[in-house]
């Protein structure tokens, strides 16, 4: 088959333009140290890519999702304790307002101290954190109680999912917290009058009552204990899954700098050595053109 010029010259022009291509797609490579930098550079290893930068958006939702839970919980243990601190105190008054050497002036004290502490369980009760009141079930804005004790929440749980199967009730709502078995408010209230009316009885009473609060709050106090452990072994589990799937993704679309640069010198030269033969071939072909 004899050679035409116009087959050489297109010969020589699709060389040029696969080594120009070859070393561009080089130098993209080396510019943003990725091996894949659009869909048609390797449709299987993109796909891969796409699936792990999918899950690592997911850790990072789930450790957003964690810290919030975090807060509240760590915020409702803290509610628990004040608690615990608060009827302690209550019974230390009873015990103490129950024996022989009680009169009446010191029951008049102690009432109003019983007092403070039933103002000071409202407090607790309406505890506000990170813009929510955290025992008002799902009604957030609310005030979990009135200033009588009475409740303003309802009974929903607040779960979020930190994890792709795994969910966490992060709220305690309040009627369950102070009113469920024992109403705290009352106690206390029944405390307050006892001490008030000088009723040694009724004084005496209170402490089995204060105790079986106590309790109450103790359970909470374990269950969400417990939930605070869970987030822990979560937040660690997640951090090891990131650095993971960070390694993989890495592994998948990052590029051996040093390995390219040496393939960026070889793509330089064919593409030169491309150009210096064209140049010779077309030299040569304009002289035999003006023989």
């Amino acid at each position: 088959m004899r050679i035409t010029e116009t087959m050489l010259n297109t010969t020589i022009i699709k060389s040029i333009n696969e080594s120009k291509a070859y070393l561009g797609k080089i130098q993209q490579i080396l510019s943003t140290g990725k091996i894949i930098n659009k869909p048609s550079d390797n449709p299987l290893l993109i796909s891969r890519a796409l699936d792990l930068k999918g899950r690592l958006r997911n850790i990072e939702q789930y450790q957003k999702n964690l810290n919030l839970a975090s807060i509240w919980i760590n915020s409702t243990l803290q509610a628990f304790t004040g608690i615990g601190e608060l009827l302690n105190n209550a019974k230390m008054i009873a015990l103490r307002e129950s024996n022989a050497t009680s009169t009446p002036d010191s029951q008049r004290i102690s009432a109003e101290e019983v007092d403070n502490l039933k103002k000071k369980l409202l407090n607790i009760a309406n505890t506000y954190s990170g813009g929510r009141y955290i025992f008002s079930g799902t009604k957030t804005r609310t005030p979990s109680f009135t200033e009588t004790g009475a409740y303003q929440g309802d009974e929903r749980e607040i779960n979020i999912q930190i994890g792709e199967r795994q969910t966490i009730t992060i709220n305690a709502p309040g009627n369950k917290v102070f009113k469920q078995d024992k109403d705290l408010f009352k106690v206390l209230s029944d405390l307050k009058d006892a001490l008030e009316n000088n009723d040694t009885q009724g004084i005496s009473k209170q402490i089995d009552e204060i105790e079986a609060c106590m309790k109450q709050i103790h359970r909470w106090e374990g269950e969400f204990g417990g939930k605070a452990h869970w987030i822990e072994i979560f937040e660690n589990r997640l951090k090891d899954q990131e650095i993971e799937i960070t390694k993989f993704l890495s592994n998948t679309e990052d590029a051996d700098i040093t390995k390219v640069s040496v393939e960026l010198q070889s793509a330089s030269m064919a593409y030169q050595a491309a150009l210096a033969a064209a140049s010779k071939i077309l030299q040569a072909t304009m002289l035999q053109f003006f023989q």
